[in-house]
């Protein structure tokens, strides 16, 4: 009986992991960041290169430029490049984020269509 109550909730516990994973990757290919965004702000320019929850970036605000990595974990977006910045990321639509830092501060981005078309993942 033991036996059977433990592979049950050895059972159940794979159903969550794999249902858990497959909603986060809908979610991030719904959340689409890699690319260049465009701040509705300022002129600033935010590139995200890279896989679809990790990669490099390279941040434009005037002649000021900060470059490194990024990656997304939860909901928060975290730039390492010559500072370390955490943001709230908030989805509106498809190309339609805002970007809140931590003195509740939010900024809203739309994504840049490019000619380049993606041949599929990897």
């Amino acid at each position: 009986m033991s036996v059977l109550i433990t592979l049950l909730v050895a059972g159940l516990m794979i159903f969550y992991l794999r249902s858990n994973r497959r909603a986060r990757q809908t979610w991030l290919r719904q959340l689409d960041l890699p690319g260049q965004w465009q701040s509705q702000r300022n002129d600033g320019t935010l590139s995200l290169s890279g896989g679809k929850d990790a990669g490099q970036f390279q941040w434009r605000l005037g002649g000021k430029v900060d470059q490194g990595s990024w990656q997304y974990r939860g909901s928060t977006l975290i730039l390492m490049g010559n500072e370390r910045r955490e943001f709230q990321v908030n989805f509106f639509q498809p190309g339609v984020i805002s970007l809140t830092d931590n003195n509740d501060s939010a900024e809203l981005f739309h994504k840049q269509s490019t000619n380049v078309v993606q041949l599929g993942e990897r």
